[in-house]
């Protein structure tokens, strides 16, 4: 068989159930994008969360306690392998009154896990209590 009759036999077998190509290569496009999709995403993702950490100097280990750390727990902390820096904050969960809306408030960290602002303004007032930040959660 010449290659001359196979290039012709599979033009008619495509210009003869142009759908059925159609379809076919549109499920080869589909797979393929998808497959690249994935490959990507995961590298992406990484690199995001890597300059994410960076740039805000995020923890890599946060302790939680319901009544607080003293200072025996602080040492211990403090003195573990491979510590280089600890900061001590408080959070509060509080409701908005009489709501349903809850809100979750943190001291304002000066060193580990800063504060990213994507909308609104800090407090201005130093003495201010929980009311004063309802207004940005709502």
């Amino acid at each position: 068989m010449k290659k001359k009759i196979l290039w012709k036999d599979a033009w008619q077998a495509i210009t003869g159930s142009l759908g059925r190509f159609v379809a076919i290569f549109m499920l080869m496009m589909v797979a393929v994008f998808t497959f690249i999709g994935l490959k990507m995403t995961g590298p992406d993702m990484r690199s995001t969360a890597v300059d994410s950490f960076k740039n805000n100097n995020l923890a890599d280990i946060t302790v939680v306690s319901n009544y607080g750390l003293n200072s025996k727990d602080k040492q211990k902390i403090e003195n573990q392998s491979g510590v280089k820096k600890v900061e001590y904050s408080y959070l509060q969960d509080s409701t908005v009154n009489d709501s349903k809306k809850s809100l979750r408030v943190y001291s304002e960290s000066k060193k580990i896990s800063k504060v990213e602002l994507t909308k609104g303004h800090m407090p201005k007032n130093r003495n201010c209590q929980i009311f004063c930040v309802n207004r940005f959660f709502s």
